[in-house]
């Protein structure tokens, strides 16, 4: 037993030394005749070493997310991150980029396409490497200083680089992917970026609290000596990550460090600070190359639309600071105002990256909703204003739709932990892909195209004077097909019921009666109109924000009655500007009519002759966690939202003409991990890779 226990020991001991040589253990190569780069940085461009000519970056964030599983699961094989490549290629993109650390097969996959590429003499996509912290890290009550923070940023700075050289084994870890990492992907790497966003508040707070300011001189990265504590941190990272890189492995990439409006180096008039939340700066200009990097410095400017031109709201102190920069003459250019501003403000080459746009249904702003077609032309839009004020290229967020995201206007109605097996079309952040994951139903995919071939006799619930109506189910919504019957009279209703808990039997003012409470009607007044209104009872935005909105609490005056016979157009609460027109700050969140049906193929109703296809998704009818045909339960018995499992849903037709509606039942699926689905690019796929077919 004893030679046995020693003999283990050794074996541990020994794999212990293995992993330890292969992942920890260098020997510094500062001695090394050529330290080898394949990207630089001349004046304020990018250029490409075996070229000598600048490059122009045509990007998109790649996710590793598919339905039912988190991002963070890494559940994306390299099988399936190869087709992925391929289609980006196709894009004519050169460049994608990944958030954090992803699993091997990202990695693996990525090595093997420009393998492939390479041996067909194509050209191969290039890799920015994103280095950041948890969101815990940046939230906490420590400064940016402390080892949660600041010594995780240089841990992750070392692993990435060890990633990217194929010489990195990471055990399990609940944020990042983790494995063996085999395979040596620096000869297209772009840039390591430090952060894909920083909070203003961690910046501010460590800026107020920590006296670690003035210069760094650094071998590969200086900062002057007005620089920060934040900034200061900044460049000792970037400076460490540059040493580990260029003594393990003799190599150097660039280098990028990461603002946004609230962190730029801009001083802005107090409201418009408030409008953004700015409290913090970050300014580049006061960092460059310290004498041993050879590669260089860039920027990646994470972008957000806010629809306004913000270089005009300098203080007049900051407008006299860049009177130069301003004075340039950007007329007829095509440019923003601010990126231009930006851009000729930097002493460092700028990227755009997160620029985006959502082809939900939902909104967190005010512009939009945008549909496919949509949503490709404003990416094309940002992406020429990009070029047009001097930038270097942009990076799309994203390649595929996320659903485990959820928006701030959004997160209060769902389950948690039940967001990736479902499409909320509601939420904003879950439609930023160019490819979709389009859920099927039990006939396969349900179209909003006025054809019928998904459609059999089994669907159809209920034959009126009215019509047929038939009702199907998928991921994404509830869908329902009216065989009209001939000459129907408009307006038409349709009661819905999801909970026991509330509803009306009646509509306030109309001749309707239905055979059971109703929680929400949807009213189309014509072929193409239709808009969906809930019971005051049931009204979410009304649970969730009246304080918001209105400037009340929702459970204490002017509570709705249960049963009240009234219906009130479905809304979702949005973010506007919070000064207005004459100047002065806004005390309430406006709010947007969500429940207004958009007519046409692919959209939320679509008519072909007497046929009429319509698609109301989960999160209008007020479901929390559709995979588990949970609603929501009575907002004042639990003060709140909350979950409640139901087993169907009731839908009735009728219009003036037969009033007296009998609501029929449709029994609500449930489905868990393993649903089917399959992939589609959207439209605005081929106009993007429409606009990025010159100069790959």
């Amino acid at each position: 037993m004893k030679r046995y226990l020693i003999i283990m020991t050794c074996i541990v001991f020994a794999i212990a030394a293995v992993v330890f040589a292969y992942d920890q253990a260098y020997f510094p190569k500062r001695r090394a005749t050529r330290v080898t780069f394949p990207f630089h940085v001349e004046n304020t461009a990018i250029i490409e070493e075996k070229t000598n000519e600048p490059f122009l970056v045509k990007g998109v964030d790649v996710d590793s997310f598919v339905p039912g599983y988190y991002d963070t699961d890494h559940a994306v094989s390299k099988q399936k991150y190869m087709e992925w490549f391929e289609q980006i290629a196709d894009m004519n993109a050169n460049t994608v980029r990944a958030v954090r650390i992803y699993d091997p097969d990202f990695y693996n996959a990525f090595y093997e396409f420009n393998t492939q590429q390479i041996g067909k003499k194509e050209s191969p996509l290039y890799l920015i490497q994103v280095v950041g912290v948890t969101d815990y890290a940046q939230n906490n009550a420590r400064d940016a200083w402390s080892d949660e923070f600041y010594g995780s940023l240089v841990r992750n700075a070392k692993r990435c680089v060890d990633v990217v050289h194929g010489r990195q084994f990471l055990p399990y870890a609940r944020t990042s992917g983790y494995g063996l990492y085999t395979r040596d992907i620096s000869p297209w790497l772009l840039a390591y970026e430090i952060g894909s966003r920083w909070e203003a508040d961690t910046i501010a707070y460590t800026d107020h609290k920590d006296d670690r300011t003035g210069a760094y001189e650094g071998e590969y990265i200086e900062v002057d000596g007005n620089a920060t504590s934040f900034e200061r941190l900044l460049g000792q990272v970037m400076d460490t990550l540059c040493q580990y890189e260029t003594d393990k492995y003799a190599q150097q990439h660039l280098i990028a460090g990461t603002t946004q409006l609230n962190t730029d180096p801009f001083d802005f008039e107090p409201l418009y600070d408030q409008q953004i939340g700015k409290s913090a700066s970050i300014d580049f200009s006061r960092f460059k190359a310290g004498p041993r990097l050879v590669s260089g410095l860039i920027i990646a400017y994470s972008y957000h639309d806010y629809g306004h031109d913000f270089s005009k709201d300098l203080t007049p102190d900051e407008q006299e600071r860049l009177k130069g920069v301003l004075d340039q003459d950007n007329a007829g250019t095509g440019a923003d105002p601010y990126l231009r501003l930006f851009e000729h403000y930097s002493t460092h080459p700028v990227i755009l990256v997160n620029g985006g746009y959502s082809s939900s249904r939902g909104q967190t702003g005010l512009d939009g909703p945008y549909t496919e077609q949509e949503q490709g032309e404003a990416l094309v839009r940002l992406y020429r204003k990009a070029l047009a004020s001097g930038l270097d290229g942009m990076v799309l967020t994203g390649w595929q739709d996320n659903w485990s995201r959820s928006d701030w206007n959004t997160s209060p109605y769902v389950e948690e932990g039940q967001q990736p097996f479902w499409h909320d079309l509601q939420s904003e952040g879950q439609g930023f892909g160019l490819l979709e994951f389009k859920p099927l139903g039990i006939n396969g995919a349900i179209e909003i195209d006025g054809e019928t071939q998904e459609w059999t006799k089994k669907e159809q619930i209920l034959s009126c004077p009215v019509g047929k109506l038939s009702v199907q189910f998928d991921a994404e919504g509830v869908y329902m097909k009216i065989d009209w019957a001939k000459d129907v009279q408009f307006p038409v209703v349709i009661p819905i019921d999801v909970t026991p808990n509330s509803g009306a039997h009646q509509i306030e003012g109309e001749p309707y009666t239905f055979d059971r409470d109703a929680d929400f009607v949807l009213v189309l007044d014509s072929k193409k109109e239709a808009i969906l209104r809930v019971q005051t009872y049931y009204e979410s935005v009304r649970a969730a924000w009246n304080a918001q909105i209105r400037g009340s609490d929702a459970y204490s005056i002017q509570v709705p009655e249960p049963h009240e016979a009234r219906f009130v157009p479905v809304e979702s609460v949005a973010e506007g500007a919070i000064v207005d027109t004459a100047g002065h700050l806004m005390d309430f969140l406006p709010t947007v009519a969500s429940g207004v049906l958009r007519c046409g193929k692919g959209a939320d109703l679509y008519s072909m002759a007497d046929v009429t296809e319509l698609r109301l998704p989960w999160g209008l009818l007020n479901f929390s966690a559709p995979n588990q045909a949970a609603v929501h339960d009575d907002y004042y018995l639990h003060y709140g939202i909350e979950s409640l499992p139901v087993e169907n849903m009731y839908v009735g037709l009728g219009n003036a003409a037969d009033p007296d509606i009998v609501m029929e039942k449709a029994k609500l699926p449930r489905w868990v991990r393993d649903f089917e689905y399959e992939e589609r690019l959207k439209d605005s796929y081929a106009i993007v890779q429409d606009a990025w077919k010159e100069g790959r």
